[in-house]
């Protein structure tokens, strides 16, 4: 399967980095999303999320809400 570019949130939490993983898998549940602590500050987390790339027919289908979900 091929992913899109990672998305990289750094300066989280570790309540908002699990809430926004779980917000990324529920959107789109072929994610592959880690969390990391940061090397300078190990109480701030880092979130990693990739991303699958969807075929087209597949976006354009009625109910799909992937990528328009996570930039809100």
């Amino acid at each position: 399967m091929r992913y899109r570019k990672p998305i990289i949130q750094p300066g989280l939490t570790r309540e908002e980095a699990t809430d926004v993983r779980d917000r990324y898998m529920r959107i789109n549940p072929g994610a592959k999303v880690t969390i990391d602590s940061q090397p300078d500050n190990p109480q701030l987390k880092i979130l990693i999320a990739h991303l699958p790339v969807l075929p087209f027919r597949q976006v354009r289908n009625p109910g799909f809400i992937g990528y328009r979900g996570w930039r809100a």
